[in-house]
């Protein structure tokens, strides 16, 4: 099937966050988890009426407008399953989103303007699934990305269920109901903190017995939503704006207290020290409505390398002089 997407639109580059984390610092690059890109298609297991179906997804063309072609590779198939799939690829590529009053704001921004240039067409690429995104949050925080990668992999393996397809096994993320019978020693045999084992083992069975409606998230207003999640252990203000930027589609989230965005925004503004979350949030007032892509742009900025952010840094601070001048 053909989706059409409003322009401008680039699959690469929406992609890049979850395809090409950055090179670890021996060089070594990051394996496939759930995402993987095959002859230039991009590939995933998602759940799908109940079931498990691969998915692959590349750019096309319809009535000479950009479009994304989605096609099922394993599991069930069927109108209703493809017009879920379509809902979910909709969904998660931003195909309908109008980026261009972000693109128009970032323009009066010298800092975010080569950014834009840099990475335009980029879409902050949305989960699947709110409980992964959740679950790896939990998992991600105050741990640095070599570490939680390494702890992700072990509870896909361990919890996970796979599908084979041309020789290849693509993982799923583990389901409430997998967790939900866990044990916090299970986890912790997973190099899975106590406390966080708890709290992701606490949240599965809050889904699972429906006093936690994840997607029903999807219909509330932003703040509603992030109360609703911050109402359970584990979840604090990062964990409930990371799942409201890669889960439920907020545009103005605005996790200030994450270490990336305040070494980018030192970086590119040019501060002589890290800003504290306070200073991110008056910093952030010009970006109001599109916090959430503005953090996306910066943190894609450590998925270049050295040179290119050198590079990127001299000409921000030229751009600067030559206004002031």
């Amino acid at each position: 099937m053909l989706i059409p997407v409003r322009e401008p639109f680039s699959l690469q580059r929406t992609l890049r966050f979850v395809l090409g984390p950055p090179l670890l610092l021996n060089g070594r690059r990051f394996e496939p988890l759930l995402d993987h890109l095959v002859e230039d298609e991009y590939r995933r297991v998602a759940d799908i009426s109940g079931q498990p179906v691969l998915y692959g997804v590349k750019e096309g063309r319809v009535k000479n407008r950009m479009a994304l072609r989605v096609r099922g590779l394993a599991g069930p198939d069927g109108p209703a399953v493809r017009e879920k799939l379509r809902g979910l690829v909709e969904r998660q590529f931003s195909t309908a989103l109008d980026v261009a009053p972000f693109y128009a704001l970032a323009q009066r921004d010298p800092a975010l303007a080569p950014l834009v240039a840099q990475f335009r067409g980029m879409r902050i690429p949305q989960s699947p699934a709110i409980f992964e995104t959740l679950v790896c949050a939990i998992l991600e925080q105050q741990i640095n990305l070599s570490f939680a990668h390494q702890v992700k992999k072990a509870l896909i393996e361990a919890c996970g269920c796979h599908l084979k397809f041309e020789g290849r096994r693509y993982h799923t993320f583990p389901e409430p109901a997998a967790l939900a019978i866990a044990t916090p020693a299970q986890l912790r045999r997973l190099q899975i903190s106590g406390p966080k084992a708890r709290y992701i083992i606490g949240i599965a069975r809050t889904v699972l017995d429906g006093n936690l409606d994840l997607e029903g998230l999807r219909g509330l207003d932003p703040a509603a939503a992030d109360a609703k999640l911050r109402a359970h252990q584990g979840v604090g203000p990062w964990t409930a704006q990371y799942v409201g930027l890669r889960a439920l589609g907020h545009l103005d989230s605005l996790p200030a207290t994450d270490v990336g965005l305040q070494k980018a925004v030192q970086r590119f503004y040019g501060l002589r020290k890290l800003p504290t979350p306070r200073r991110i949030e008056q910093i952030a007032r010009a970006w109001a409505g599109w916090r959430s892509y503005a953090t996306f742009y910066f943190w894609l900025t450590f998925w270049e390398d050295r040179e290119w952010n050198r590079r990127m840094t001299d000409e921000i601070r030229n751009t600067r002089r030559r206004t002031r001048s």
